[in-house]
């Protein structure tokens, strides 16, 4: 391997540091089955100078999710557990708002973020209070018995944190092994991930470890996580380095011999599941999925206080890129793009931060019905003012700390639509909600349900 990324690949990353003030970073690259050049960049600690490496270990945050759907599809392969089968059939006690609802539930469902349950308010508590309300992730998943569901199931794509926090009870319950044990030994273990660790202690106790910062008046400020993140393993609570992460890329990307998983359940889980729209983009299992042209781009996106993560693949290609920064809000699903965009000569990639292409849709908005979804919507979290402009709409998505978003709204469905600029990373998706007279009346985006003023 080549220890260094090329001189262009350089000038992208330290133009990144520059512009988004990030302390440090580490990246990966990956291309014909092989780890070709990993670097770190500034520093993992900024007090003591500490310089970022690919051996660094960060938080990986969502990246996780993969990681679990993984675990799911191996059992799958085993048996033991039916994607379409109701989650229920395995955890018999379990009860997701009502009987009903919960029949539908399976955990291709819940790997696609489809339940309809959303953001159902039980992560704040792990960050809010010193010790953790729930005594484990089965006391946990006992309490979505009494969420309010913000659509039915298959509705509509909503990031459900909690659904992950299920596929991981489920896992341990199925295979009779726990959570954190399942992971090192059926997961690092055959992938030669030696300093990837299940718990934040064991990132904290890492020799070679970063410390997390977020923007502030006078410079990045360290943060801290959460002392105890394991409920919410299977979610976002495994922590890695970028040599450990292009290691599973590649078998993630092995159709023949890959030690996780049979090309069958890895094409299932990198391929689009729910749909965002007629766009050709969308969610598999565990990755974002999005065709351009006849190449697949699979990819997935984290962020904790304090970390930004991202890691992307283009599977037939065998090519893959992966980023690390200890910067909270930092944009580093443009800077793999970046990246990517040096590898491949196909122009696929939105490495242009000013200049993303137009969205891919063919769906016409009915006329009229731009009228229905003005207005002002509101959660705990945050405001969203939608605003009409003649054959189209926009949207300020503000949040109480002050920080504010704004971005032209493309239909690409019934009631769904995406910004302008949202191919970019995961997208923003605002899917406009009806009640039974079919009134519009609340707008899911990021996972919240914001309701009509």
């Amino acid at each position: 391997m080549n220890p260094k990324l090329s001189d262009q690949q350089s000038n992208i990353i330290e133009k990144a540091i520059l512009a988004e003030g990030i302390p440090g970073v580490a990246v990966a690259i990956v291309s014909g089955g092989e780890t070709i050049s990993a670097q770190g960049y500034g520093y993992r600690n900024l007090n003591e100078h500490l310089p970022m490496t690919p051996e660094t270990v960060t938080p990986i945050c969502s990246l996780t999710k993969s990681m679990t759907g993984t675990a799911i599809m191996q059992l799958v392969e085993q048996g033991k557990i039916s994607l379409d089968e109701p989650v229920q059939t395995y955890l018999p006690k379990l009860m997701i708002s009502d009987p009903t609802t919960t029949r539908k539930i399976t955990p291709r469902v819940l790997l696609s973020h489809k339940s309809g349950m959303g953001r159902t308010g039980h992560q704040t508590a792990m960050w809010t209070e010193k010790v953790s309300p729930y005594k484990d992730r089965a006391d946990l998943v006992s309490r979505l018995a009494d969420i309010r569901m913000q659509t039915p199931p298959n509705t509509a794509w909503s990031y459900c944190n909690e659904g992950f926090v299920t596929l991981g009870h489920l896992v341990e319950t199925v295979s009779g092994v726990p959570l954190e044990e399942y992971f090192e030994t059926r997961i690092f273990k055959p992938v030669n991930m030696n300093d990837t660790y299940t718990t934040f202690d064991g990132w904290r106790g890492a020799t070679d470890r970063d410390w997390l910062y977020e923007r502030g008046d006078a410079g990045p400020s360290e943060v801290f996580l959460a002392a105890n993140y394991s409920i919410y393993l299977s979610t976002g609570g495994i922590s890695s380095s970028v040599i450990d992460l292009a290691r599973y890329q590649i078998a993630s990307m092995d159709y023949v011999n890959s030690p996780l998983l049979r090309a069958g359940s890895l094409e299932q889980m990198q391929s689009i599941s729910m749909p965002f729209g007629d766009t050709g983009t969308g969610y598999g299992m565990g990755w974002q999925v999005r065709w351009a042209g006849n190449l697949k781009v699979v990819s997935h996106g984290g962020a904790l206080s304090g970390v930004a993560t991202h890691s992307l693949m283009v599977p037939s290609e065998g090519i893959g890129v992966v980023a690390l920064a200890n910067l909270g809000g930092a944009n580093v699903s443009l800077l793999v793009q970046q990246l990517a965009s040096t590898l491949m000569d196909e122009p696929i990639f939105y490495s242009d931060p000013q200049n993303y292409p137009p969205i891919d849709t063919r769906y016409v908005v009915p006329d009229g019905s731009m009228s229905e979804y003005p207005g002002v919507y509101r959660s705990d979290e945050a405001t969203i003012e939608i605003k009409g402009r003649n054959s189209s709409i926009s949207f300020v998505h503000s949040v109480p700390e002050g920080g504010t978003e704004e971005a032209n709204l493309v239909g690409i469905g019934e009631d769904l639509f995406m910004a302008e600029d949202g191919v970019r990373s995961q997208g923003t998706l605002a899917f406009f909600v009806r009640n039974n007279g079919g009134e519009v009346n609340s707008v899911l985006v990021g996972g919240q349900k914001h309701w009509l003023q």
